[in-house]
């Protein structure tokens, strides 16, 4: 009867141990984060040398992304509201748009956008290694497909990209 009163409250410690850290990784995920550098994993992609626009949502089971990729400032429309049709072009290829759901398992991130720039990304899912430490988000995008489970040109021809993050916001309850 001893020892299963014993295993019993190890097994309970356990359960809470477990649960309190799964909480903290998820917690010290959430919040508001920029993008202040960018790295190739094969160095063959050309990088913007100036800050990124860029702002990155964790909720508890959200996420939301928006960054410019461009080695030129975003210059302004030639007319105020009105693009022609090059700009919005111009525009298109710079800039990075999704938003959608994410799980964790491990040291991977999983999102899946509901709403992306590009149509095909809708219903798909991007994975990332990730690591947070203090302040500071690292996202390893090693994976991504369609709604359709085409992978993506980019990660065939091992251009992966290295996001290094920070925390410019953070959820308090």
């Amino acid at each position: 009867m001893k020892s299963a009163g014993i295993l019993f409250i190890s097994i309970f410690l356990v359960i809470v141990v477990w649960g309190c850290s799964m909480e903290s990784i998820r917690e010290s995920l959430e919040g508001v984060w920029e993008i202040k550098g960018i790295s190739t994993v094969n160095g063959s992609i050309s990088l913007p040398n100036r800050p990124i626009p860029s702002i990155f949502i964790f909720t508890q089971r959200h996420y939301s992304m928006v960054w410019v990729l461009s080695d030129n400032p975003d210059p302004f429309f030639s007319e105020r509201w009105n693009p022609t049709d090059k700009e919005k072009i111009e525009r298109y290829n710079s800039l990075v748009v999704n938003s959608g759901t994410y799980k964790l398992l491990g040291s991977h991130l999983t999102a899946f956008p509901v709403v992306a720039r590009v149509p095909e990304f809708m219903g798909g899912r991007l994975v990332c290694e990730y690591k947070v430490e203090e302040d500071t988000l690292r996202l390893k995008l090693i994976d991504e497909y369609s709604y359709d489970n085409v992978q993506a040109p980019w990660v065939a021809s091992g251009n992966g990209l290295i996001l290094t993050l920070a925390r410019i916001d953070q959820f308090v309850e």
